[in-house]
């Protein structure tokens, strides 16, 4: 493979065009490739950097004619097919089939992963060994699934079919009957949960696998709504807790030290805005929307003393309480 490791896929295509552009003749310059690319200049200017100072192609721009030229024949010409980015991709494949081996669904994929990796015949030799020691998964809290469990609901998604079972709610003292109408199942930050049409509610709910018992898989048939999407679904949390229609609140945190770096580097939620406060960027202020508090509020108290909610009044009133309550734990 090749030394090519910055940039992603749009940009390598780009860097192909030109390429093909200057050794077609003609002295492209950044304006013509821009219009003809639909980039910015700028953009192109970047590229053509890169091409020259880190693939260290002869490329120079020729003054009299106005445009770029290579200097000297380019007949090595680098191969990207497989970047980093596609390795990290087949790794976190190979990952997630080991998450489902030995059920229909493994089946399924199987054929799909062989034509991922036949595609880098003869271009990247894959020691499996190798790559795990360079990219690895580290798996924390992750609740292992019952891989039978999980099966059934799949199939009964892409087959729509409604599926009821005994679900004990966290604080519940028994388990409850429930019917289902799946439409999505998978693995969300650790842990595995069904979402779909509660009958014997009438509205969107969501389940976590490792408390659903008795599961049975009816005859009664079901249309997923076209317009469900799981992203909408869950987007007034920043976890697996959808906010039901709750009215979605700003929240207003203000952290220093640690925590604010990583939440500069780190996204939550699609409506995460940071503002640093001072000079260092030791002090942020982070915002976004929510329709539920209970995951932003484990999340916060994860941070301890580096950070202070603003707002809402109720999510600064429940990180107190909680705080309170974890006081009164080790008074003793």
């Amino acid at each position: 493979m090749s030394g090519f490791s910055g940039g992603g896929k749009v940009q390598m295509r780009r860097i192909y065009a030109i390429v093909d552009a200057v050794k077609g003749g003609g002295y492209p310059n950044c304006r013509s490739l821009a219009e003809r690319l639909e980039v910015t200049p700028k953009t192109i200017q970047r590229d053509i950097n890169f091409i020259r100072d880190q693939l260290a192609l002869p490329l120079e721009y020729n003054q009299t004619m106005h445009g770029y030229e290579f200097t000297s024949d380019v007949n090595q010409f680098p191969v990207f097919e497989a970047q980093v980015e596609d390795l990290a991709a087949l790794f976190l494949a190979r990952h997630a089939m080991k998450s489902v081996k030995g059920t229909k669904l493994a089946e399924a994929l199987k054929p799909a992963f062989e034509r991922l990796t036949k595609q880098l015949d003869g271009k990247v030799n894959m020691n499996w060994s190798s790559i795990d020691q360079v990219f690895t998964v580290k798996e924390t809290g992750v609740v292992d699934a019952d891989l039978t469990l999980f099966g059934k609901l799949a199939e009964a998604v892409l087959n729509g079919h409604e599926v009821s079972f005994l679900y004990r709610k966290l604080g519940d003292q028994q388990s409850i009957k429930r019917r289902l109408q799946p439409y999505h199942v998978g693995e969300i930050d650790g842990g595995w949960y069904v979402v779909g049409h509660d009958v014997m509610r009438n509205g969107l709910r969501t389940f976590a696998l490792q408390r659903i018992k008795g599961l049975k898989v009816l005859k009664a048939h079901f249309q997923r709504p076209a317009d469900f999407q799981i992203g909408r679904h869950l987007g007034g949390s920043i976890g697996v807790w959808d906010h039901q229609e709750n009215e979605l609140q700003e929240v207003v945190v203000e952290v220093s030290g640690w925590v604010a770096r990583i939440v500069q580097e780190r996204l939550w939620h699609p409506s995460q805005t940071t503002r640093v406060l001072d000079e260092r960027g030791e002090n942020v202020e982070l915002r976004m929307r929510l329709g539920n508090l209970e995951e932003m509020k484990h999340l916060i108290l994860s941070w301890g003393a580096s950070a202070k909610v603003l707002a809402p009044k109720a999510l600064r009133h429940a990180v107190r309480e909680e705080a309170a309550g974890v006081v009164e734990i080790y008074r003793a």
